[in-house]
């Protein structure tokens, strides 16, 4: 399992971690405590990643999903 310091060393110190079993959910959308929690407890691997997709299977095995509902202007700079 990653450590939060390298979580954060990958996406950064405003993302926020929670965890469920063998997964960290990274969480980019600074999202309230409430949506971290609900997402955290109706996560479930077995719904979540689609068994005949490659791509559902290889972030499954990375044990690392990320969330971001972040939305952005077209005239916004997205890189800093």
């Amino acid at each position: 399992m990653f450590s939060d310091e390298e979580i954060f060393f990958t996406y950064g110190k405003n993302a926020v971690i929670s965890r469920k079993g063998a997964f960290v959910l990274v969480h980019l959308d600074r999202p309230s405590p409430d949506v971290v929690r609900v997402r955290t407890e109706e996560f479930d691997p077995d719904d979540y990643f689609c068994a005949d997709c490659a791509l559902c299977q290889m972030v499954k095995e990375s044990g690392i999903v990320v969330f971001d509902d972040s939305t952005f202007e077209d005239d916004e700079v997205l890189m800093e």
